[in-house]
């Protein structure tokens, strides 16, 4: 089978002149889709960007069919690592109180307590109880956490705006754990 190159050019160029829409979907759908997922106080890697990209694309598609679509981005924001962080910045800022979290690489503070928490069995034993405090809900854990979580969302969401991907909506591990709650009770 062989395509005439004439014209596939003047539909094409039709389509950009003129513009086209899909007709409206026969069922409108909900449709979730699951984006980069990275990790507060990690760089994202080609795993994530790939996914992104997947997402992004397939977000697009639908939306374009003329479904609802909600861009789920699942943050790894809650566990051991919070702890270490969380430990290490209360010895680093001693009185850091409402003032935003002075470290601009993630990775390197990330690095810095990872190195204390696998050497330093004090420390160690400080970010298990910090995580406790944190899943507890203890105030200034929450606020600790949440300077952390700060930084690495400005530094995805800068990735994002050049990727041209908006409506992002980062839901963090946290985020489930009021909810899980009942369901646990339920199953």
């Amino acid at each position: 089978i062989f395509i005439n190159k004439d014209f596939v050019e003047n539909e094409i160029t039709k389509l950009v002149r003129l513009g086209f829409s899909m007709p409206p979907p026969k069922r409108k759908l909900k449709t979730i889709v699951d984006m980069s997922a990275p990790n507060i106080a990690k760089e994202m890697h080609v795993g994530h960007l790939r996914s992104t990209i997947i997402g992004e694309s397939t977000s697009r598609l639908l939306a374009f069919m003329g479904h609802d679509v909600l861009k789920l981005n699942h943050l790894g924001d809650w566990g051991t690592q919070f702890g270490m962080l969380i430990a290490h910045l209360k010895d680093t800022f001693k009185n850091l109180g409402d003032k935003p979290l002075p470290v601009s690489d993630l990775q390197t503070f990330y690095k810095a307590a990872k190195k204390r928490f696998d050497e330093d069995e004090a420390f160690k034993k400080r970010a298990y109880q910090a995580v406790v405090k944190l899943q507890s809900y203890d105030p200034e854990h929450i606020k600790n956490w949440e300077k952390i979580c700060d930084v690495s969302k400005k530094e995805f969401n800068e990735i994002y705006r050049r990727m041209d991907i908006v409506d992002l909506i980062p839901r963090g591990e946290s985020f489930y754990q009021t909810r899980m709650i009942s369901m646990v009770k339920e199953l």
